[in-house]
């Protein structure tokens, strides 16, 4: 099922309710995972969703998923926010550094 609905940016999008979307990983969430792209099957083209898909299948970086940010499309995104299935998303954790 789609339907359409506008984004956070203006951006008229259609909102899937099933699929799987692309995923980068960096730092510690890719050493975690032992990956730096992976596939996840979503139920809806949301942040939210992709955060839970992502600890429902990599379950070492659930912990780590809850303080990471999320971008889509090269810019941070909130949780709420719609996903086209070839939005370019990827997981940045938190750093630490002096």
């Amino acid at each position: 099922m789609n339907k359409n609905i506008v984004s956070s940016d203006g951006r008229l999008k259609s909102e899937r309710t099933t699929g799987e979307v692309s995923v980068k990983l960096f730092a510690g969430v890719a050493e975690l995972a032992g990956v730096k792209e992976l596939r996840v099957s979503v139920k809806h083209f949301t942040v939210s969703e992709v955060r839970y898909a992502l600890g429902t299948q990599l379950p070492k970086v659930a912990s780590l998923l809850s303080r990471s940010a999320i971008a889509v499309d090269g810019r941070y995104a909130t949780d709420d926010e719609v996903l086209c299935s070839d939005s370019e998303i990827a997981v940045i954790p938190p750093v630490s550094g002096g």
